[in-house]
């Protein structure tokens, strides 16, 4: 019993709901193995692009048990979103271009389909003779 009481990892923590929701280190093991114990917000991280309509309701009720950090972040995060709404302006991250790599096709897949191509046409298949 010992044993296995000894391999259990003590230490995770689950962040809360209003958190988990706009940072972008929610649930990742900066999360779940510092920042959510500590209940400090010290690896927060708003979401890029994330708009006001995105977000969750404010954590109006969940304040009476936040730390001074997490209140602090959380009224500081809301605050600016809300005022840069009125204001009508957008994050400057969304006016960056996201640019995907193209598929990456392996080489024996390429090399197939070009020997297929060529057998095809190839004047020297049997096709050819056939129809003639």
């Amino acid at each position: 019993m010992k044993d296995r009481e000894q391999n259990q990892f003590e230490g995770v923590r689950l962040p809360p709901a209003w958190c988990s929701g706009i940072c972008r280190h929610a649930m990742n093991e900066i999360c779940v193995e510092d920042c959510a114990i500590k209940r400090d917000c010290s690896a927060f991280e708003l979401k890029p692009n994330i708009k006001l309509e995105d977000m969750p309701r404010f954590p109006l009720k969940e304040s009476a048990n936040m730390t001074k950090e997490e209140k602090f972040t959380s009224v500081t995060v809301y605050l600016a979103k809300v005022i840069d709404h009125l204001q009508g302006k957008v994050d400057e991250q969304q006016s960056f271009p996201v640019y995907h790599s193209a598929p990456i096709v392996r080489t024996e897949a390429k090399k197939a389909i070009l020997e297929v191509a060529s057998f095809i046409q190839s004047p020297e298949n049997g096709n050819s003779k056939e129809k003639e």
